[in-house]
């Protein structure tokens, strides 16, 4: 008896194989259509159906409440927020409570003032009240000269304005810091009107890049908020970060549809922070490091804050 060639073979195989499918799926079928529900269950399905029905109602309605952005409320403690703050909020809100409401002062550390004078010196070049940029050692303004010199000439034509104080109502309305219903601040380095649809919001940035661009992105975006309400001719808005240290920079774009699905979070963020009554510390080495209220020191021996906060992680550390 002869073999079948190994062609025939595999064609056999496939065909004995979809025979066999081909009358399992024939079976199924013959079953699925004889097998009907027998009666007893029907109330037990509709009950079924019903639940379903009153789960997705109600999860249609949490939705819906959480798409809502309440905008009036009653404030707490703080009534007014600033990107700052919130961030420092949302990293430990006993830190905003000596702060904010225990009007705990504290000093600028050195990294702060040489910032504040490059940011003033900058605004003031711009301007053409002095004849060179705030220089040191650490600054790479060679990396921006053609940014500067833009910036400048576009100055000289009306289209910039810096260092505006920005307010908002509880609806986002735009106002003054005066204003009695004042909810939020902002502050901006520069602000540049492209043209009638778009613009441009520069923030200038000593220190470190790396590792501060997700805050940094997150401060960006309270920037085209706020513009967005502004400016409501505006449609496009792009948020540049000129890091002077590094010589680079890091743009985001938002257009005003993106930034209206945005805002909700954000609105909510806020509002969690100046509804607030009990602030709970969020003692850890990692909140606490660089805390202006803790005790931890640097390599020199010297506190990065006045040891004002009795939560501090670092407290008694040494002395254990």
């Amino acid at each position: 008896m002869s073999e079948k060639p190994p062609e025939a073979v595999k064609t056999d195989s496939k065909k004995g194989l979809a025979d066999v499918l081909g009358a399992r799926a024939k079976e199924s079928k013959q079953k699925s259509i004889v097998a009907a529900a027998p009666n007893g269950n029907a109330k037990k399905a509709g009950d079924l159906n019903a639940l379903s029905n009153a789960l997705k109602q109600a999860k249609k309605t949490r939705e819906d409440e959480r798409g809502t952005m309440v905008t009036d409320f009653p404030t707490a403690a703080v009534r007014a927020w600033s990107f700052s703050t919130l961030k420092k909020f949302e990293n430990c809100q006993w830190a905003v409570k000596l702060g904010k409401v225990d009007k705990i002062r504290t000093e600028s550390g050195e990294g702060a003032k040489r910032g504040s004078v490059i940011h003033d010196g900058c605004e003031e070049w711009v301007r053409g009240t002095i004849v060179e940029l705030p220089a040191d050692g650490r600054t790479k303004f060679d990396a921006f000269s053609s940014d500067f010199t833009a910036l400048r000439e576009d100055f000289r034509a009306g289209k910039v304005t810096m260092e505006d104080n920005w307010g908002i109502r509880q609806d986002w309305s735009p106002c003054e810091w005066d204003d009695d219903e004042l909810w939020g601040r902002a502050k901006l380095d520069a602000f540049v009107t492209e043209n009638e649809h778009s613009c441009r919001i520069i923030d200038y940035k000593t220190g470190q890049k790396f590792g501060n661009e997700m805050k940094h992105a997150d401060q960006g975006l309270s920037y085209a908020l706020h513009a967005m309400y502004r400016f409501p001719e505006l449609d496009t808005f792009m948020v540049e970060f000129w890091y002077i240290d590094d010589g680079s920079k890091m743009i985001r774009t938002f257009n005003r549809r993106q930034l209206q699905m945005l805002i909700l979070r954000y609105h909510n963020r806020a509002k969690k922070l100046t509804t607030t009554k009990d602030f709970i510390p969020s003692a850890n080495a990692h909140t606490c490091r660089f805390c202006e209220y803790g005790t931890n020191t640097n390599r020199e021996g010297k506190a990065y804050g006045n040891g004002a906060c009795g939560f501090d992680h670092y407290r008694g550390l040494d002395a254990a």
